[in-house]
């Protein structure tokens, strides 16, 4: 009930907040019916200045209580006009002004007047703060639902591709792909089997290209597939436009009703369409863009990484001594960086000629991550290919170096150590020209 009233009609009624003409206006006409009722009652002494106890006096100090200080002497001084008028119409003849009680009634109009001011500032500041706190509750309350449904969602995506982009250029790294050129898709077997497992592929082949022309046998397939529909429209516009297609694009006719839901082609850097895939089924809730983002990122890969084109042998005939892997995946991971913005950094570090220097060289390349790969030009230089690394998974990488390199060797940094540190990170030029900067500024 305290609470009801407390901020309910009638504290706004007993303590308003604001004054002003009301408050002067209320002020003249309480004095004036405290007077009146005084003439009435009392008509010898209309302002009870002669017995025991000034009632008079209950109008300053209740005005002082309700609006403030300034208003409680204006009160006060309205009695006191009061007084000289009655004295002047013929009331307290023989009566000396009553300063003592007019002075007192200033004091404890004063007193109770800065007493409502004080506790009207403190609620003011309590009502302040309450609403910063309504503020900032309501705010976490909409970002906690907020959050919860970005955990709901993450929650439904998980259950629907519970695997990331890392892990699945992890296992398409580890299929075994045959370099033969007797074989257009080597491993296809092995690819269709992972796409079905981190796409949710659930009825798919995948079709051998040649000289342009898409063969009628599948050199995989997955389930039970209906013959290849060589006038499907999204076929068609996958192999006309050279991207990935599938059924919610816009660019699709509402009125197409082929077997196909998505269609990509598999196409090297070179230019060079090599198969098709096309998928016949999958659950409705993975035609989303990650989805399907994956799946073009996973054929781009596998499309550089078994078909190594001119490209490749570029940057093996100037250096013979790089890897055949990391060549081919600079040139699949160049792509990616263009279509699909993957990130990849290229580490380079020079070492002196200390024995610390070098040994921790050989710990950097004992310590490469699940996709990274490593390449000694010699001795004291190490390149290393970090894959899926941006900005901030570089400073990460640094950071803890940095950090290993104090509790192992109690040095600060590399370069207290004796090992250069240049890094780049890959863009859309020719990924040999990109080695080549990067070896040109080491020095090497």
């Amino acid at each position: 009930m305290l609470e009801r009233i407390g901020n309910g009609k009638l504290s706004a009624l007993l303590a308003p907040m604001k004054g002003g003409a009301w408050a002067v206006f209320e002020t003249l006409l309480l004095t004036a019916a405290a007077v009146g009722l005084g003439l009435w009652l009392r008509t010898e002494d209309p302002l009870t200045l002669i017995d025991t106890f000034r009632w008079v006096l209950l109008v300053p100090l209740l005005l002082a209580l309700r609006y403030g200080s300034l208003v409680g002497v204006l009160a006060m001084l309205c009695l006191i006009g009061c007084w000289f008028i009655l004295h002047f119409l013929g009331f307290y003849i023989g009566h000396d002004f009553p300063e003592s009680t007019m002075l007192g009634g200033f004091i404890i109009t004063l007193i109770a007047g800065e007493f409502a001011d004080l506790w009207r500032v403190r609620l003011l500041r309590a009502d302040s703060a309450a609403s910063y706190a309504l503020e900032r509750l309501q705010n976490l309350t909409q970002r906690y639902v907020l959050l919860r449904l970005s955990h709901d969602r993450l929650e439904e995506n998980l259950l629907i591709k519970p695997y990331t982009v890392r892990d699945a250029l992890t296992r398409l790294r580890d299929l075994i792909l045959d370099e033969s050129r007797d074989i257009t898709l080597p491993a296809a077997d092995d690819l269709v089997g992972l796409l079905a497992e981190y796409c949710q592929l659930q009825r798919a082949a995948i079709y051998p290209v040649i000289h342009g022309v898409v063969q009628d046998k599948p050199a995989a397939a997955l389930g039970e597939n209906k013959p290849l529909e060589r006038t499907n429209a999204l076929l068609e516009h996958a192999l006309d436009n050279q991207l990935l297609a599938h059924v919610q694009q816009a660019e699709h006719d509402d009125h197409y009703h082929g077997i196909y839901l998505v269609a990509s082609p598999i196409i090297t850097s070179a230019g060079q369409t090599i198969g098709v895939l096309v998928v016949e089924r999958l659950p409705f809730l993975s035609i989303n863009y990650e989805n399907l983002q994956l799946l073009s990122v996973l054929m781009n890969f596998y499309a550089d990484v078994v078909h190594s084109g001119p490209e490749t042998q570029s940057m093996l005939s100037r250096w013979p001594g790089l890897p055949f892997r990391m060549a081919s995946e600079l040139v699949a991971l160049t792509r990616l960086r263009t279509d699909v913005r993957v990130e990849t950094a290229l580490t380079l570090f020079v070492a002196d000629d200390s024995e610390q220097a070098g040994l921790i060289l050989d710990a950097l390349a004992r310590g490469l991550r699940s996709l990274d790969l490593a390449w000694w030009l010699n001795d004291n230089v190490l390149m290393i290919m970090m894959p899926m690394t941006g900005e901030s998974g570089l400073e990460g990488f640094v950071l803890r170096t940095d950090s290993w390199l104090q509790d192992e060797f109690a040095f600060m940094s590399l370069r207290q150590a004796g090992v250069q540190f240049f890094y780049r990170h890959l863009d859309g030029r020719d990924p040999e020209e990109q080695v080549a900067e990067l070896l040109g500024a080491a020095g090497v």
